[in-house]
């Protein structure tokens, strides 16, 4: 199982969540069951039995860490979001961009670079691929941001 699996199952059910679901076991089969039947890349070798342990974890570790640091990442976002406010921001967008806040922040064996190629990869998937540019803006700042802030510590 690719980890592009797991990361597109925890952008959904985040966004379940988030939008008053409770994204449970149920959810998870039918987001994977869903991700079969749409091809989507690194699925087709999933069995039944998918996610994973691996997978299971990074699910619900990304759900978590979202939802827990979800304030300082709204933050980031707002702040590099010139112009935007959260609430013009389409939820998948803004969805997507807290998955890959959250991977930046929190996940550092996954480069920021691999975070924000996964995350336009599922806004053009997901939402108005024209919204690619916006999101790699947003996230390209933002990485950037980290860095600097490394670089100085």
């Amino acid at each position: 199982m690719s980890r592009i699996t797991a990361r597109v199952a925890a952008m959904q059910l985040v966004y379940e969540k988030l939008s008053g679901g409770h994204g449970g076991e149920d959810s998870l089969q039918m987001v994977y069951d869903e991700l079969r039947e749409d091809g989507v890349s690194g699925v087709d070798s999933v069995g039944k039995s998918e996610p994973n342990e691996a997978d299971r974890s990074y699910i619900a570790e990304a759900i978590e860490g979202v939802l827990r640091y979800r304030p300082e990442i709204d933050a980031r976002i707002a702040a590099a979001a010139k112009g935007w406010t959260l609430d013009r921001m389409p939820q998948v967008d803004l969805t997507v961009m807290r998955l890959a806040v959250w991977e930046m922040l929190y996940v550092p064996e996954v480069p920021g670079n691999v975070s924000i190629s996964e995350a336009l990869e599922m806004t053009e998937r997901y939402s108005d691929p024209d919204d690619k540019k916006f999101v790699n803006g947003v996230l390209g700042t933002i990485l950037r941001e980290l860095e600097a802030e490394k670089e100085q510590a």
